[in-house]
């Protein structure tokens, strides 16, 4: 369909739409037809110069003819629709005492209304709670309670735009916004989130002027904006005057695909003008085509009369040019100008191309004829300080980590971003799927009448209008593959239209989540399957269109879970094409308590009893709001890595190193090894000339420095690396791309010495066991190990010895599938009075022996512990666990729980680090030996819950500053938690209170809320279950990584506790048990 076309037909729609009349405000905020006001055409992203050595240089924001608004406007806020001022656009009016506000940022984060944030209800909804309706009513909102801003600020125009057109552009504004000035109408939009431009070429007058913007909150658009994120209001995004000649471009078109054999490329370029000067004079339109030199390669002009406004110029053949990929983001530059016909320059501007292909054959979406791995977040826009404000600054801070952690694809959920980002977006080398600012997950999916809004007629025009807002803007930015008709918003008539429409215009493929398996979806883009439902997909020969998870992988709070699983089962079938994880940064905001400590506040921590609220459920990113790195981070980037080292042979010393980049030779790459022996580096080597094609595997020489089995007492890895060799755009040279760490051997010869039995003495309920520096005394009551005293020095804390445990602080995933209340038999047992249903002691010839047993009768389970005491302090501990009760639940841990005291200040281990790991994520951290505070293990979550563990333990070493300290040494591994945080302070209890009707308080929690004690509490686990990460609203961890109850499931694990002080080697200790 024809652009204008288009337009036409919209405005065809409602030709009363001209002025805007506050008598019937009401109705033009309730009329989904009436998308705008006024607006001129979207078009792409383009400034005007007046050179074309300027248009190269395309230092948008300080160009000659812009003029940013940016910065303090007066505000005037109001609750109700009705105390909203209707005069305030006039002269007369003082606003000198209206507050300050920052331009862009959202009101609600500057002090005026309440942020709300609600996944998929309306934010003007909350049954039982007035001003909010029980239910939506489409087209209408709230009129009594409609927050409305108002905005004024004066600016003076610069002298030179006498003869020039005029133009106010809002790049993206959240609610119905007016628009005024000088007293007078401008226009109206209610598109968040493409820019609104329009003509006030005969309204600015030279020196002061006043612009005065009224928006609100609640309109008609609300409906198709109900995206899963802060439903917060005000002017968002950049908002400025910009001025052209009056002979000027409207827009332009460049395509810059490649010929069949994806060797040259082929530009098209249709532009697009006006003459606003009344005269027909003849002028020139033409462009060149520039290398990443300035060097031109390619022009075209032609001259037209006055009246014309459109030149098509025919195709040109670039030969061989570099292509854009987003592992190759070469660009070229093209200059579009408007000349004299003696050739001085009316207008210049320009844009970046990159020759490329998007398709989908036999199955695969190819670009530039190569199948691609998507390798995608999904990209909301958030500042934990100003909202949906996001600037380039911190925009880059977001490139610079998708560069590092092996992001290649972004999809804008659920709206186009701002302009800046695309254009970086092709610059750095990024895919983009560009979703159009739709959804309206809050009327579901029923196609009939009153359910989706996506079959409903009434809502057609928006979602035309919203569509060709984005691909209008969008269109020239080679680093968008893929168009996304938008998000949860059902399927029906209107998405047909947008689908065939988009089709006209554009071949690039389009994707539609809500469309499943209907014919207006190139790609299908399921949400939150889970590996094997792709699996099922990638065997049924009936499929033919590549399926990318549009979201997968819950990132919410402790999750993350079974990435590599996914991964695994992508890797393995050509239809299947990678996703977008859900989601990239936690949408927390900045918040303080009453003492000034800093946490982040989510849905729920604003307005009053009855605000609706969907909690914590905005706190899913794999990076915190701040933007620093969670484990899960650095878990993402270890399975998005495109370089594999696989099949290490220890017998000939060669690995393999396969290429799964697209369009890269592996010899842009340093590749090094690191041999360690139990964690020391022994051995430290180069992989000689590396060159791998896209696609292919290579055996590397023989790797010198591995030691021989048995040849020494060690436990043997290697480590190899890929790092860039020359500086990247966010990333200096040497930057490691991708790891992996590969078992070798293990070898201990044991250093033991000859072990004496501890002597016994009963002290009534007490039994104590002693040696020349220790007593260890048990309380054959409880069975617990009460005492631990080495050289004088307590051990143990308040009593609290090792005592079964089976619960964690619950996971958000644990909460979204039930699993305080369905595992809550195992919380019961966990904190049940211990009492040792046995308490036997037995002397032997080198140690003492205790043989401790526990019921545990709300599952029927049963707990051993043998404890062997020896003269020297050194106590072995043996476990055996079974749970043979049918009913028994899955298990959330077995473990030991014991407390120590705080002096024990710092904690090495020799185990999987050095971030938290758990056994369904944890590919991303490699075995070695680890040093940290134990201050320092906690892992802040958002919403308190389960963190720090560790996992593959052989041994630990808690020390206090003396070197002081416990060492655990494992009998084959255990799993680890070490903090000075009490497992309680993070336990939320059965429920979380995410809803609107606040309850208990306490459920509603931050990361200031749990307070350090003087103790360390620490589990030494046989296994933790894993944490999940198919979604947060039922899944649980796999298979694999759960723990089932059952008589052909009896554990067995074991471990020693060896005291010592700083006159002993621990690691010679850790030789001998």
């Amino acid at each position: 369909m024809n652009k204008k076309y288009f337009l036409l037909t919209c405005l065809a729609a409602f030709p009363f739409a001209l002025t805007a009349q506050e008598n019937n405000r009401y109705e033009e905020i309730t009329n989904p037809k009436l998308t705008s006001i006024n607006r001129e055409p979207a078009r792409s992203t383009f400034t005007s110069y007046v050179t074309e050595a300027d248009a190269v240089i395309n230092d948008r924001k300080n160009g000659t003819f812009r003029l940013s608004l940016n910065g303090k406007w007066k505000f005037h806020y109001v609750e109700t629709f009705a105390d909203r001022p209707t005069d305030f656009m006039m002269d007369r009016v003082d606003a000198s005492r209206w507050p300050d506000i920052n331009v862009p940022g959202n009101w609600e984060l500057q002090g005026f209304g309440t942020p709300i944030y609600v996944n998929q209800p309306y934010e003007f909804c909350s049954s039982g709670y007035p001003p909010y309706w029980d239910k939506p009513n489409p087209p209408y909102v709230p009129q009594e309670w409609n927050p409305t801003g108002t905005y004024r600020r004066e600016f003076t125009l610069p002298g030179d735009w006498d003869d020039k057109e005029i133009f106010l552009s809002a790049d993206g504004v959240r609610g119905a916004a007016f628009y005024y000035l000088n007293g007078k109408f401008v226009g109206m939009s209610k598109d968040a989130k493409t820019p609104a431009r329009f003509n006030v070429s005969a309204i600015a007058k030279k020196g002061k002027n006043v612009i005065a913007i009224q928006i609100h909150r609640f309109s008609d658009a609300n409906y198709l904006e109900c995206q899963d994120f802060w439903r917060i209001s005000g002017i968002e995004r950049d908002i400025y005057l910009y001025a052209q000649p009056q002979i000027h471009l409207t827009d332009f078109k460049v395509e810059s695909p490649l010929d069949e054999n994806y060797r040259n490329g082929i530009l098209k370029v249709k532009v697009q003008f006006t003459n606003e000067s009344g005269q027909n004079s003849p002028f020139v339109v033409g462009y060149r085509l520039l290398d990443k030199n300035d060097q031109q390669i390619a022009q075209s002009s032609t001259q037209v009369s006055g009246d014309q406004t459109e030149v098509e110029f025919t195709k040109k053949t670039i030969q061989e040019p570099l292509q854009w990929t987003a592992e190759t983001p070469n660009l070229y530059t093209l200059v579009v100008s408007l000349k004299r016909p003696n050739g001085d320059v009316i207008e210049a501007t320009s844009c970046k191309v990159g020759f490329r292909t998007v398709e989908i054959k036999d199955k695969q979406l190819l670009v530039n004829g190569q199948p691609i791995l998507v390798k995608g977040v999904n990209y909301h826009e958030h500042n934990e300080n100003t909202g949906h404000y996001v600037s380039e600054e911190l925009m880059k801070k977001d490139f610079e980590l998708w560069k590092r952690y092996n992001v290649n694809t972004v999809r804008t959920c659920h709206y186009p971003q701002q302009e800046r980002f695309y254009e970086l977006c092709d610059e750095y080398g990024i895919y983009v799927i560009d979703e159009a600012n739709i959804e309206s997950h809050g009327m579901g999916y029923d196609l009939r009448v009153g359910g989706t809004l996506g079959n409903n007629p009434l809502f057609m025009n928006a979602h035309l209008d919203r569509t060709m807002n984005m691909y209008e803007r969008d269109k020239n930015h080679p680093s968008v593959i893929i168009w996304s008709l938008g998000n949860e918003a059902g399927n029906g008539l209107n998405f047909y239209v947008t689908y065939n429409t988009l089709k006209t215009l554009d071949s690039r493929p389009i994707q539609y989540e809500r469309a499943l398996l209907e014919w207006n979806t190139d790609i299908y883009c399921p949400m939150y399957a889970p590996p094997s439902y792709l699996e099922k997909y990638a065997r049924n020969k009936e499929m033919t269109r590549p399926l990318i998870l549009c979201e997968y992988a819950h990132a919410m709070g402790n999750s993350l879970g079974n990435f590599q699983d996914y991964w695994d089962i992508i890797e393995k079938y050509p239809i299947l094409q990678g996703g977008c994880i859900w989601d990239w940064v936690d949408q927390g905001f900045a918040a303080k308590t009453d003492d000034g400590r800093k946490y982040w506040a989510y849905g729920g921590d604003y307005g009053e009893n009855g605000t609706p609220s969907d909690g914590n459920f905005c706190i899913n990113g794999v990076v915190y709001p701040d933007r620093s790195v969670k484990p899960q981070t650095e878990e993402m980037g270890k399975v998005y890595q495109n370089i594999k080292f696989l099949d290490f042979d220890k017998q000939t010393s060669t690995v393999k190193i396969r290429n799964d980049f697209s369009f890269t030779n592996l010899d842009k790459y340093d590749f090094y090894y690191i041999i360690r022996d139990h964690g020391k580096e022994v051995y430290r080597g180069k992989i000689e000339n590396i060159h791998a094609a896209p696609g292919k595997t290579v055996t590397t020489g023989f790797l010198n420095g591995i030691p021989k089995e048995k040849q020494t007492t060690g436990d043997v890895r290697i480590e190899f690396y890929a790092a860039i060799k020359t500086a990247e755009p966010f990333l200096p040279a040497g930057t490691v791309i991708a790891r992996e760490q590969t078992y070798v051997h293990t070898f201990y010869k044991k250093e033991a010495t000859a072990q004496k039995p501890a002597t016994s003495k009963e002290e009534g309920n007490l039994v104590a066991f002693s040696g020349p520096d220790f007593k260890a005394t048990f309380d054959k009551q409880s069975g617990l190990l009460t005492s631990y005293l080495y050289k004088k020095h307590e051990y143990i804390l308040n009593g609290q010895g090792p005592r079964p445990f089976f619960w964690r602080a619950p996971t958000d995933n644990d909460y979204g599938a039930n699993l305080p209340v369905r595992l809550k038999a195992w919380k019961e047992a966990s904190y049940q009075e211990p009492k040792a249903e046995s308490f036997q002691v037995t002397p032997g010839s080198n140690a003492t022996t205790i043989k401790v047993t526990y019921r545990f009768p709300q599952t029927d389970a049963r707990w051993d512990i043998t404890y062997k005491i020896y003269a020297s302090g050194v106590i072995k501990v043996d476990n055996r666990f079974v749970a043979e009760g049918d009913q028994a639940p899955m298990i959330p841990r077995v473990g030991l729980r014991m407390q120590l005291p705080e002096s024990f200040t710092d904690l090495t281990y020799y185990g999987r680090g050095p971030k938290e790991n758990y056994r369904d994520r944890r590919t991303s951290q490699f075995i070695g030996e680890y040093a940290i505070p134990v201050k320092d293990m906690y892992e802040p979550y958002v919403r308190p819950q389960e963190n720090n563990h560790r996992t593959d333990i052989y041994w630990c070493a808690l020390t206090d500053k003396t070197q002081r300290g416990l060492l655990l040494i494992a009998d084959r591994t255990f799993e680890l938690n070490a903090s000075n945080y009490p497992l309680e302070s993070m336990d939320s209890g059965d429920t979380i209170d995410n809803g609107a009707p606040r309850t208990e308080k306490t459920h509603h929690r931050h990361l200031t809320d749990p307070l350090p004690e003087k103790m360390v509490d620490l589990f030494i686990d046989y296994r933790m279950m894993g944490v999940g990460g198919d979604d947060s609203w039922g899944a649980t961890a796999h298979e694999p990584y759960l723990i089932r109850p059952g008589k052909e499931n009896a554990i067995e694990y074991g471990f020693s506790l060896v005291p010592f002080d700083k006159k002993e080697d621990y690691k010679y200790l850790i030789r001998q048990y």
